[in-house]
C-alpha cells in the first residue's frame, strides 16, 4: 500500500512523457511539412531517452568525458522542456490570432530561446531572502543562513562555492546551517583542487547534514570532504551553538509505514530517532534534508525545521506537480507550535533552468518571541 503513491506517479509521468512526444511531433510535421510526423516521434524519442540516460549515467562518473554528457543531457532537457511550454503558449495564442504555421514555428522557437537564456540565468543568479522566525527561550538574536541542495557536480563546481562564501560573508551570520544535497556527481571527487576550500575560509559554525544526492554520489566521499572543510557533519547528532540545540538527522523515512525514493536507508525512520535522543527544555532546531516528520518533531518540542529538496518545483508546471507532491513545498509553515522553512536550494536538477521559483540562500533572524 505505501508504494502506491510512487507506482501511480511514475504511470502518469510516463503517460505525461508520451503525450509530450507526440504533441510536439505532431505540431513538428506541421511546422515543418517536408519531415513525417514519424521522423519526429523517433527523434524526440531518441533524444528523450539520450537525455535521460546521460542525466542518470553520468553524474556517478569521474571520467572527464561524463562532465561533457552531463551538460549536453541538462541543456537538451532544458530546452525540450521550454520547447514544449512555447509550443502550448504559441497554440493558446493561434486560438486567438490564427497564426499561420510559419508564424506558429518561429514564435515557439524564438520563445523557447528566450526562455533558455532566462532560466539558465535565473538558475545561476542566487538570491538572497530574509526571514525572521521567532523562538521561544531566546533571550537574543542569531543571524543564521541557511543553505541546501547547492548540487555541486557536472554543472557546478568551485566558483560556486566561492560566490556562496562571498554572500555569506557580506551577510555576517552567527552561524550557517547546511540541510544537504551538496553534491550531484562525482566529477569533483578525482580533482587535485578542493572544491569546497572556500567554506575552510569561514569563521562562522557551519553545521551540515545529508541528502538523497549525496547518498547517491557516495555519502561517504562527501561526509569525509565535508569534515576537511571544517563543517560539522550531523549523524543523527545533537549539537550546540548558544542558546540553541541543533538536531541533525540523516537522510530518512518519517516511520515505517510510508515509502519515499529519495532514501536508501529503510531501517532508519525520524520517529525512532528522535525518540532516542535525550532532547533538553531549550530552543531547538532540526535540520533534514526532506520536509518529512514534522508531527514527530512537534512532539518532541522541537520549535523550527529547516530543510529542502523540493527546488519547489524548478520550473513551469513541474511547480504545480510540487505544490501537490510536497506537503510543505517553499517558504514558512506553521504545524501547531513549530515553524517549518522550507528553501528553494540554491542547485538544479536534471536541466540547468528555473522558471517560476529562485536560487536562494535564506538569511534567517531567529529573534525572541514575544509573549
Amino acid at each position: 500500500m505505501k508504494y502506491s503513491v510512487m507506482i501511480i506517479f511514475l504511470v502518469v509521468f510516463l503517460a505525461l512523457i508520451t503525450g509530450a512526444i507526440i504533441y510536439l511531433s505532431n505540431r513538428f510535421a506541421l511546422f515543418f511539412p517536408a519531415i513525417p510526423k514519424r521522423s519526429w516521434l523517433w527523434g524526440f524519442s531518441i533524444l528523450l531517452v539520450a537525455t535521460f540516460a546521460s542525466a542518470m549515467i553520468f553524474t556517478t562518473t569521474t571520467n572527464p568525458a561524463g562532465r561533457y554528457f552531463s551538460i549536453f543531457a541538462g541543456i537538451v532537457c532544458s530546452i525540450l522542456i521550454f520547447l514544449l511550454l512555447s509550443v502550448a503558449i504559441t497554440d493558446l495564442l493561434s486560438l486567438l490570432f490564427k497564426f499561420s504555421p510559419q508564424i506558429r514555428r518561429d514564435v515557439s522557437l524564438g520563445l523557447t530561446l528566450l526562455l533558455t537564456i532566462y532560466g539558465v540565468w535565473n538558475a545561476y543568479s542566487i538570491k538572497v531572502k530574509e526571514v525572521t522566525i521567532p523562538i521561544k527561550g531566546l533571550t537574543k538574536e542569531i543571524r543564521a543562513i541557511h543553505l541546501t541542495d547547492v548540487h555541486l557536480g557536472n554543472l557546478r563546481g568551485e566558483k560556486t562555492v566561492e560566490r556562496i562564501v562571498q554572500k555569506i560573508n557580506k551577510l555576517n551570520p552567527d552561524v550557517v546551517f547546511n540541510t544537504g544535497d551538496m553534491f550531484d556527481g562525482k566529477t569533483h571527487f578525482s580533482s587535485k583542487n578542493d572544491v569546497l576550500s572556500a567554506f575552510r575560509t569561514m569563521e562562522v559554525p557551519h553545521y551540515f547534514v545529508y541528502g538523497n544526492h549525496d547518498e547517491h554520489v557516495g555519502v561517504s566521499e562527501v561526509i569525509m570532504r565535508m569534515k576537511n572543510a571544517n563543517i560539522n557533519v550531523l549523524l543523527n547528532e545533537i549539537a550546540y551553538f548558544g542558546e540553541l540545540q541543533i538536531i541533525g538527522l540523516n537522510n530518512m523515512l518519517p516511520d515505517n509505514t510510508t515509502f519515499d525514493p529519495h532514501t536508501t536507508d529503510t531501517s532508519q525512520t525520524i520517529e525512532k530517532a528522535l525518540n532516542k535522543f535525550i532532547i533538553k527544555d531549550m530552543p531547538t532546531i532540526v535540520l533534514h534534508h526532506r520536509p518529512d516528520g514534522v508531527k514527530y518533531m512537534q512532539e518532541k518540542g522541537v520549535d523550527l525545521l529547516l530543510t529542502g529538496h523540493t527546488h519547489a518545483g524548478q520550473i513551469f508546471p513541474f511547480t504545480l506537480i510540487a505544490k501537490l507532491m510536497f506537503g510543505y513545498n517553499r517558504g514558512l509553515y506553521k504545524y501547531e507550535d513549530m515553524t517549518i522553512y522550507v528553501s528553494q536550494g540554491i542547485g538544479t536538477i536534471f536541466a540547468p533552468v528555473r522558471l517560476g521559483t529562485r536560487s536562494e540562500m535564506t538569511l534567517i533572524k531567529l529573534v525572541p518571541e514575544n509573549n
